[in-house]
């Protein structure tokens, strides 16, 4: 096994978990004999903390975790002097909120690290944020604190129109990421943070040189933290664009424990 200690940055769906949004008992294995033997294993991903916590929980892992592609990195379930969190104006949310039906926007989410916030209503928003149910309106009055992250569930047509609109006005202070996929889904951060920002802030707390972090994703919100790892893998079943900008490729995809078969390879560990 290379015993240099690596960062290990792990991407969720897609990546680690299977098509069914599920950790395969192979991964959640391997994960434990890596942070065992003395790597740091964190999960990177773009849910927020109510969507992940179970997934870090499963996995057994005692590392910081980062959500909302960088705008969040903490503990779970500790306190951390080092936790940081990057945040959205609130002015923004609630100029999205009053011009919501006239940009063509059904719903808006806003969320922190133990709390979610919507205005409007959209079918499908519930398959990716199962938070949302029972969460307490978006208004100026409930809006108290500035969320870590956005996300507008837009009409496709209008898609463009909105983009344009936020860039327009708030575009010195935030970043609009499009989701991939068929879904009209549009991401908001703090203008310059992606998920590289919050590896690069692991890297340097557990003072991991650059060549010793490893990262998996799948997709364009991966491609900075890609491009930061000395190594970056993309999965096989990842975006053209990933797999193009990426140090390496899985040889299996995220059904078939993807990740975990390439890291027993990497370090040796026998299956």
């Amino acid at each position: 096994m290379n015993m240099e200690r690596k960062l290990i940055a792990l991407d969720l769906d897609g990546t680690t978990l299977n098509a069914e949004s599920q950790l395969n008992s192979a991964t959640i294995q391997t994960m434990q004999r890596l942070q065992a033997a003395g790597h740091i294993v964190s999960i990177i991903t773009g849910r927020s903390y109510q969507g992940s916590q179970a997934i870090y929980d499963q996995l057994h892992l005692k590392s910081p975790m980062i959500n909302f592609n960088g705008s969040l990195g903490h503990l779970p379930h500790q306190t951390w002097s080092s936790e940081y969190q990057f945040t959205i104006n609130k002015a923004i949310v609630l100029a999205l909120v009053k011009y919501r039906e006239q940009l063509g926007i059904n719903e808006i989410i806003a969320e922190n690290k133990t709390s979610t916030m919507t205005a409007g209503q959209d079918l499908i928003a519930g398959k990716f944020f199962p938070e949302i149910a029972d969460s307490p309106r978006l208004t100026p009055n409930t809006l108290t604190r500035n969320p870590n992250s956005l996300v507008l569930l837009v009409q496709l047509d209008r898609r463009a129109a909105i983009i344009d609109w936020i860039t327009e006005r708030f575009g010195d202070q935030v970043d609009v990421g499009v989701w991939g996929g068929p879904n009209a889904i549009l991401e908001i951060t703090s203008k310059g943070v992606h998920k590289a920002k919050g590896v690069a802030y692991l890297a340097h707390h557990f003072q991991i040189p650059r060549r010793n972090v490893i990262a998996f994703g799948d997709e364009h919100n991966d491609l900075e933290m890609l491009a930061y790892a000395g190594l970056g893998v993309a999965m096989t079943n990842g975006t053209d664009k990933i797999k193009a900008t990426a140090d390496d490729i899985t040889a299996y995809d995220n059904d078939q424990n993807g990740v975990a078969r390439y890291l027993n390879d990497y370090f040796n560990i026998a299956e």
